[in-house]
């Protein structure tokens, strides 16, 4: 009877532990899944591939998915958006937050809802944590961002965590304002000092990458101003961190950018606790699609004590 006692006990003991364990992993997956609103694109390759796009995010069973684009179809009935989250929902990602942004005020929709009206590019979390509290900016007054700031709560380890989600306009002047007087003001409001994660696509190149530049590329012109902003913040790049052997090619979510703007997707931590472990680009989704826009990040994060940032 002692025997068998231990052994529950034993049992629970581990089971608790590598519950522990578990919870002192956190991986988010950040992707630009390109307008499904784009009919000229997505036509020529029959529709918006849903299936395929479910399977792209879920298959590395990140816990938070940081997604862009997530634009809606004019008068459809079943959008797809919702077709997205639905099937999500199923693999585990059960909590969601969006926001619709609104060009003209700067003050868009929080939250979906069936049968929402198309309107630029709106941003989408889904998460398999609790969703706590949900927040969204695009606007301080005088300054409009095109697409704006979303963030949630979840409690991790015992603590807040603020994920935020963001996608800046390609090549914009007023980036730079839309990061240093909307943005981090926003998230620093929000936060203060507790953990945060951000990500995202900037459009910008890294100022990890290319300190202080700025290059005309076509009709474009842009600069790594809008990411030093986050570093002078306190905001770290963790790619580089995770990816000790890095490259162009490796590195790149728009392959088919020039080099200086490969590596647009990012996510960036402001926490000593919150240690990059493990960063990869994933592979192009679909073979039958020549998708040189962008490719999905994969940050995996352990809470870590005294671990160098």
């Amino acid at each position: 009877m002692k025997t068998k006692c231990f052994i529950i006990v034993f049992l629970a003991v581990f089971a608790q532990s590598i519950t522990s364990c578990a919870q002192q992993k956190l991986s988010v997956l950040t992707f630009n899944i390109w307008d499904p609103n784009d009919e000229p694109f997505w036509g020529k390759y029959g529709d918006f591939p849903e299936d395929d796009i479910v399977i792209y995010l879920s298959e590395d069973k990140a816990d938070i998915l940081l997604l862009q684009e997530v634009s809606l179809e004019n008068g459809r009935k079943n959008q797809t958006y919702q077709q997205i989250k639905t099937k999500l929902e199923k693999k585990g990602y059960i909590y969601s937050a969006y926001y619709k942004p609104n060009y003209k005020t700067g003050k868009g929709d929080i939250g979906y809802y069936d049968g929402m009206k198309n309107s630029g590019y709106p941003l989408a979390i889904l998460s398999k944590y609790p969703i706590l509290e949900t927040f969204a900016n695009q606007t301080d007054g005088n300054i409009i961002m095109s697409k704006g700031v979303l963030g949630i709560k979840i409690s991790f380890n015992k603590e807040p965590l603020y994920i935020f989600n963001t996608h800046f306009t390609i090549g914009a002047k007023g980036t730079d304002a839309e990061m240093e007087k909307v943005t981090i003001p926003f998230i620093n409001n929000i936060a203060g000092n507790n953990p945060v994660i951000l990500g995202g696509d900037f459009n910008s190149p890294s100022a990890t990458d290319y300190p202080n530049s700025e290059q005309t590329i076509g009709e474009y012109t842009y600069s790594s101003t809008t990411d030093q902003f986050l570093l002078d913040d306190g905001f770290v790049d963790v790619y580089p961190i995770a990816v000790k052997e890095r490259g162009l090619v490796k590195d790149a979510t728009c392959p088919g950018q020039d080099d200086y703007i490969k590596r647009v997707d990012r996510v960036y931590s402001r926490n000593t606790d919150l240690y990059p472990i493990k960063a990869f680009v994933k592979n192009n989704p679909w073979e039958y699609v020549n998708l040189v826009d962008h490719r999905g990040v994969y940050i995996e994060f352990k809470i870590k004590k005294n671990e160098p940032n």
